[in-house]
């Protein structure tokens, strides 16, 4: 059966829930290529994130995957904890993900 066929026998939910599957996707690829168990709740605080700054993208056009998989690269590689992730403006975040700069730059990391 083909992709196309499976995706019309898909649940109106499942439907309703691809971009969620995709996020969650994204986030365990990433942490896979770096080696890392990721926990449910990381998991879960990266795709509320993640969506959330999605949902608010009105300049960027940004997929959802973008910012999941900068999202959770920043918080794996970079040790970015998940708290300074969220107290982050979904504009900053935006903006970052779009230049792909680091979430800090150094002048701030030393303050």
């Amino acid at each position: 059966m083909d992709s196309l066929e499976m995706y019309k026998r898909l649940s109106s939910e499942d439907k309703h829930n691809l971009i969620t599957y995709c996020i969650y996707d994204s986030i365990y690829t990433v942490a896979a290529n770096e080696n890392y168990s990721i926990s449910d709740e990381e998991v879960k605080r990266i795709k509320d994130l993640s969506y959330y700054t999605y949902l608010k993208d009105e300049y960027y056009n940004l997929s959802p995957t973008r910012i999941s998989d900068f999202i959770t690269e920043n918080h794996i590689k970079k040790n970015t904890s998940l708290d300074e992730l969220e107290k982050m403006s979904w504009s900053d975040l935006l903006e970052k993900v779009d230049n792909n700069y680091n979430l800090y730059s150094k002048d701030e990391m030393e303050r």
